[in-house]
């Protein structure tokens, strides 16, 4: 017992300094090696200066090897508390990969499950750093696992309070799973991977010789599993990342987005539109140009952008205001919709939806993919899925056609009548909007007579022009299949004025908070 109040004092302050001592020096050395950093050093990046507030200092584990002495684990290889970003409170976990590889404990995985709790009653986001290799299994083994709460209450936090991910290191197992049921996840290229288990455990179950990387790193994740949304060169570009992002979200389902004012006219006319945008439907162009001409500063947040590149998603201001932006793109397989691009539209207008973030859709696609392969790939339950999806939502969505758009795809991403609760639909001049292209149009219904014969091209000709005629996007202006028709250069002056029309009214913030995002 303490003599005194100084002693007493001193005694916490000591185990508090060797627990932010972290794993040691030789250890944190390791880290920064491999170009990683200290979860201190990483919530000092992410974090407004000076904010960060621990809880749980003093908590710590032990480590027990066979034939050897136990010894103790730093905050049982986890570093949580709140803090700051851009002023807003934000609730952190942190796991660190210099004591048991970020392996946690009872005390760890109480400290965390805390802090997302405490997020959740509090609403405000939490951000999570991983990098874990989930728990120590010298510690879980035997029947006695079965007590373990390794995700607490983690799993129904996701659409209610921003859950954001940053994969950091090796994301094991648990870890894995909070990446995935997470509203938004990052890794950093070179150092970051995830995976179920690990090449040692899967070389023993399976025999299959991998690395780590080739097994679950970013570069996999980006491109192949479409399974985290951003990819970063570095953790400084990881952490300013999940800070932008944050700048986007609103505190819980129960607000909105904060609103950023950076000096963009709602009303600017956006004439290089018409010179991005050619005229022939058949010439491609990258329509990240149509979206940076028209958004706040140019400035867009895209969201797994190595993956089904043929949809384009990612979050963007327009007069200040959050939104999130979906679109086609001409240049990768011409727009097309498939299975892999309709999941991805699916996952991130969940997002939009659950924090009430009005999508803004720029339509230039010619349908669904079709075909044996698309099929086997899922094409029906992701159709259904993305139907699914845009007739429930209930936050603001606004359409544009910008050239082209055919079939039922151009309904289900948000164009037309299907829904009934767009708070716009418009198109350019010079779009196409029909069932079938066309040139489709008359192949199919024309097949019988041309493999005969029978067809001649004047006739051909003749319906092909009817078809074209009918499909120009004044005719559904007409019959007012679509509210409007917009020259290029006015669209953002459009879309800004009815984004503030969304606005009017109270916001509750009750009605349908909590609506789920799953995985992706």
């Amino acid at each position: 017992m303490a003599r005194s109040w100084e002693e007493a004092i001193a005694e916490v302050e000591v185990q508090r300094e060797n627990n932010r001592k972290m794993g040691g020096a030789a250890a944190i050395q390791k880290l920064h090696e491999r170009g990683k950093l200290t979860p201190r050093e990483r919530i000092a990046k992410l974090l407004d200066p000076m904010s960060f507030h621990e809880i749980g200092g003093l908590a710590e584990g032990i480590i027990r090897v066979s034939g050897r002495e136990d010894r103790p684990a730093a905050g049982d290889a986890v570093v949580c508390g709140w803090g700051r970003v851009d002023g807003r409170q934000v609730f952190v976990v942190a796991d660190d990969g210099s004591v048991t590889a970020g392996a946690r404990g009872p005390a760890g995985m109480r400290k965390a499950e805390y802090i997302v709790n405490r997020a959740r009653k509090r609403n405000r986001p939490c951000v999570l750093l991983l990098e874990s290799s989930a728990l120590r299994m010298q510690e879980q083994m035997g029947a006695r696992f079965a007590d373990m709460t390794p995700f607490g209450g983690f799993w129904d936090r996701a659409g209610k309070v921003p859950v954001i991910c940053g994969v950091m290191g090796t994301a094991l197992g648990a870890a894995s799973f909070r990446t995935m049921n997470a509203d938004f996840s990052t890794m950093t290229l070179g150092t970051a991977s995830m995976m179920l288990a690990g090449p040692p455990m899967v070389a023993k179950g399976t025999g299959e010789d991998i690395t780590v990387h080739e097994l679950g790193g970013a570069a996999i994740h980006a491109s192949k599993t479409g399974f985290v949304d951003y990819v970063a060169a570095d953790e400084t570009e990881n952490l300013q990342t999940i800070r932008t992002v944050l700048s986007y979200l609103p505190d819980s389902c129960g607000s909105l987005p904060p609103r950023v004012l950076r000096g963009d006219p709602p009303g600017r006319a956006v004439h290089e539109l018409t010179d991005i945008v050619p005229l022939n439907h058949r010439k491609p162009y990258d329509m990240h140009r149509v979206i940076g001409a028209i958004v706040d500063n140019g400035e867009f947040l895209e969201i797994r952008a190595r993956f089904a590149k043929n949809i384009v998603v990612g979050l963007a201001r327009l007069d200040g205001h959050s939104v999130g932006i979906l679109a086609n793109q001409p240049n990768h397989m011409g727009g097309i919709v498939d299975p892999k691009g309709a999941r991805k539209a699916v996952r991130f207008l969940q997002l939009c939806d659950a924090y009430h973030i009005p999508v803004i859709v720029l339509q230039d696609q010619p349908g669904f993919l079709i075909g044996s392969q698309s099929e086997s790939e899922g094409a029906l339950n992701e159709v259904v899925r993305l139907m699914n999806t845009i007739s429930s939502m209930s936050t603001a969505m606004l359409t544009v056609t910008v050239r082209k758009a055919y079939g039922f795809s151009m309904q289900l991403l948000g164009g037309g009548r299907f829904l009934q609760e767009q708070d716009f639909v418009g198109a350019w001049p010079s779009a196409s909007i029909s069932l079938a292209g066309p040139e489709l149009a008359v192949q199919t219904l024309l097949a019988r007579e041309e493999k005969s014969g029978q067809l001649d091209s004047q006739r051909r000709e003749r319906i092909y022009a009817g078809y074209r005629e009918l499909s120009r996007a004044r005719h559904a202006a007409y019959s007012f299949g679509i509210d409007e028709l917009l020259a290029p250069s006015e669209t953002r002056k459009v879309l800004c004025r009815v984004l503030e029309m969304t606005r009017w009214g109270p916001f509750t913030g009750s009605r349908d908070c909590g609506r789920h995002v799953d995985p992706p």
